[in-house]
């Protein structure tokens, strides 16, 4: 009877050993979308990564992708479980396979964000329509600042790109259209208002060499967005990990290193400025 015990005992121990080691070895994917260069993505969000790890208890990994559709078909296949990713690409992952948004990060008080259409600080381009004929660079084809925008001016003057602009191209990143046009590879691009931004706060040269001629109104700002595949459990985790990130005295170091002030349950309706605009612009 009593190596029975014992053999009970044992056999309960090593169940919840390989239960805690189950859930040790357990992993997450959380990718960033290329809004700024992947070395600069890999330096700015490596602490972060590291301390969602730490507080959540779930190894996460890091993924980047050159275009916003592979992150995207990331979140689509469950390959990835989070994201944080552009406005465009939320919206038209919510619209293809259901993405949700997870938080909204705040950031200069604000749950919104603008695009900039700059040019070279030497040219005589002082409005969107002297632009024609010149040749203008997109970050992405998702980019709501770098793409959509730019497209659904053209739009309301009866213009398509490829007839206004002699030659288009795509960049990848917002931080390669702003050195695309301060080093004269193009004549304009649009450009996601945060990175531009935080460019100029960081000194970069690149920025002192380009002027924005015309803003955007404002657009729900860039989400943190999750699968429809992830599991309820791991999303609620995520979340309160996100939400209390501003309360904890390490959470707030992090936070102050990639220039959010918090993440907050973001209002809906600052993204129904961005879905009309889009709908607007008859992209599928």
């Amino acid at each position: 009877m009593i190596s029975l015990k014992r053999f009970i005992f044992v056999f309960i121990i090593l169940i919840f050993a390989a239960l805690a080691s189950a859930a040790q070895e357990k992993e997450i994917v959380f990718a960033i979308s290329p809004m700024a260069s992947p070395v600069s993505t890999l330096s700015i969000y490596g602490d972060f990564i590291e301390y969602l790890s730490e507080k959540t208890g779930i190894e996460i990994v890091l993924k980047q992708r050159r275009k916003y559709s592979e992150i995207n078909d990331l979140l689509k296949t469950g390959r990835a479980q989070f994201a944080y990713t552009c406005t465009g690409a939320y919206l038209d992952g919510r619209k293809e396979f259901g993405l949700e948004v997870l938080a909204a990060p705040v950031i200069n008080g604000k749950t919104t964000y603008n695009s900039y259409i700059i040019v070279n600080k030497k040219s005589n381009i002082v409005d969107f329509r002297r632009l024609q004929g010149k040749v203008f660079a997109f970050t992405d084809p998702l980019s709501l600042t770098g793409r959509l925008y730019p497209v659904y001016l053209l739009n309301t003057m009866n213009a398509r790109p490829g007839d206004f602009f002699r030659k288009t191209f795509y960049t990848s990143s917002h931080e390669k259209s702003i050195e695309s046009v301060a080093y004269g590879f193009a004549d304009g691009a649009a450009v996601d208002s945060l990175i531009y931004d935080n460019m100029k706060r960081m000194g970069n040269f690149a920025v002192d060499l380009v002027k924005i001629i015309k803003i955007s109104p404002s657009y729900g700002i860039p989400p943190v967005v999750v699968s429809p595949i992830t599991e309820q459990t791991t999303k609620q985790i995520m979340l309160a990990t996100l939400l209390k990130m501003a309360d904890d005295t390490a959470g707030r170091k992090i936070l102050e290193e990639i220039r959010i002030e918090k993440f907050v349950l973001p209002d809906p309706a600052i993204y129904y400025s961005a879905v009309q605009m889009r709908q607007a612009t008859f992209l599928p």
